[in-house]
């Protein structure tokens, strides 16, 4: 049985800093969703980023998954929010269940002849509140949840900001900073996590779940502007109708539909709490070859229509009679026949002729 295609892979969402008591100056790893990585690790990476967007009217919740590897002894990442987001655990039993509710469906192709190897193509809570000095942020929840800190932060100016982030432990570069500025503008709150480790980093964290008020479904992507390399990033959108990319880069991002379609029901408890008694499932695949050009979030907006859509994984499969490949072997058999009756046929006409003579 050969494979012909081989489609989508979970890709990236949301901004991973990995920070762990370093200077400025310490060398960036690597580039992610939301910003650049600075480690006192120069090979940290992250290695997947996974996110569910989900919106009721109201109230966004995001539920996010990292996998990262790092020697360094520290991962901490900042994300900007609308509003001030409550924060608690998520389980990995999400994210299975999206892969397996949003993967290709399997189509199998008879081959009858030999032939190369080809590629087909798809179908389509513990509280802290601490007063913030002139201009810095005021803290306004912190939860542990295992082995990560999460706080919640709102106001201040990016000074004040920078400050309370340096003194807590975030390290981050001059250009990932700045990257903070415009949210500060508007008025934003941020969730600064962090995790603390006396052993290496390898795999994937627990996922976490953003839960804030916001008037339109939005996914925090300006400090991605930050990163040095292009980012691949994967989206799975919640809501009553399809949803598609409506903010001003949707036109200049390569941005692909891998699943579209309504679900009823969930097994996983999280995932089934959002859903409810249905919702309309979407996977948005996002490509940024140049980060720098980035300005603004991602939007989310229904779609013109509901119609579903899949990917396929197309597979073939031999057919094979006696071991020969089935239409060389039914060729051969056809023509053995066509000779078999010529021969017959000419047998019974000279017979004939030998009784009429």
């Amino acid at each position: 049985m050969r494979v012909h295609a081989l489609l989508g892979r979970p890709a990236t969402v949301l901004a991973l800093l990995l920070a762990g008591f370093v200077a400025t100056t310490a060398a960036p790893a690597s580039a992610c969703a939301c910003g650049g990585v600075v480690s006192t690790d120069p090979a940290a990476a992250v290695n997947g980023e996974a996110a569910l967007v989900h919106w009721d009217g109201s109230i966004e919740t995001i539920v996010m998954r990292l996998t990262l590897q790092s020697s360094g002894d520290n991962a901490a990442l900042v994300i900007p929010t609308p509003a001030p987001a409550e924060v608690t655990a998520g389980k990995a039993s999400t994210f299975d269940e999206l892969e397996e509710l949003t993967a290709p469906r399997i189509r199998t192709e008879l081959q009858w002849w030999e032939s190369r190897e080809t590629s087909g193509g798809s179908g389509e809570y513990d509280t802290a509140t601490a007063g913030a000095p002139s201009g810095g942020p005021t803290v306004l929840t912190q939860v542990r949840l295992g082995p990560l800190e999460a706080t919640t932060l709102s106001g201040g100016d990016l000074p004040g900001l920078q400050t309370w982030l340096a003194t807590n432990g975030y390290t981050m570069k001059p250009e990932v900073t700045a990257s903070l500025a415009p949210y500060l503008e508007e008025g934003w709150a941020f969730v600064a996590m962090r995790l603390t480790s006396d052993v290496p980093l390898a795999g994937g964290l627990d996922p976490v779940t953003l839960t804030f008020p916001s008037s339109r479904m939005v996914y925090p992507m300006r400090m991605s502007v930050a990163a040095d390399r292009s980012q691949d990033i994967t989206v799975y959108t919640l809501s009553e109708h399809r949803q598609r990319r409506s903010d001003a880069d949707a036109d200049t991002q390569i941005v692909d539909t891998e699943f579209a379609g309504r679900i009823d029901g969930a097994s996983d408890p999280e995932l089934a709490e959002l859903v409810g008694s249905g919702a309309y499932l979407t996977r948005l695949s996002t490509f940024i070859g140049n980060p720098k050009q980035i300005s603004s979030d991602f939007e989310f907006s229904n779609a013109a229509t509901d119609d579903e859509y899949v990917r396929y994984r197309y597979v073939s499969q031999d057919v094979r009679i006696f071991g020969f490949m089935g239409g060389p072997f039914l060729v051969a058999l056809g023509a053995f026949v066509v000779v078999g009756l010529a021969v017959l046929g000419f047998a019974i006409v000279r017979t004939g002729r030998l009784h009429r003579s």
